[in-house]
């Protein structure tokens, strides 16, 4: 039996929906180096305090749900960026990272802000 196209949209909602406790609340940037990957339950090196999303989720596609977070120029001054991910919990190292992008180094040197536009698909089928 197919994962219907209704049940990835509520799957969409409860990623992005405060119905509990455990949904994506926070973004994280870290500085370590190693390919994301499926397995992952941790960022490399977390670095600094997570940050609250921007805004609420945006739900506007069907079957994802879209989060935004910003960084400003003083949190990111001196950040060799390499890593970012989702979290639910907003302690640093507290709870399992629920998506991770690693990446070429990007440096910010106190004059650059980061907006980071995550977007979560679920998949029907």
């Amino acid at each position: 039996m197919p994962f219907t196209n209704a049940g990835a949209q509520q799957i969409a909602w409860a990623l992005g929906s405060n119905l509990s406790n455990n949904y994506i609340q926070y973004f994280a940037v870290g500085i370590g180096s190693a390919t994301a990957g499926v397995g992952n339950v941790t960022m490399v090196t977390e670095t600094g305090a997570r940050s609250v999303l921007t805004g609420s989720p945006n739900f506007a596609t069907a079957r994802k749900v879209t989060f935004l977070g910003d960084y400003n120029s003083t949190t990111m001054s001196g950040v060799l960026l390499t890593e970012f991910g989702l979290f639910a919990s907003g302690a640093t190292s507290t709870g399992s990272v629920w998506a991770r992008e690693g990446f070429p180094s990007i440096t910010f040197d106190g004059t650059n802000e980061l907006q980071i536009s995550y977007a979560l698909e679920v998949s029907a089928g």
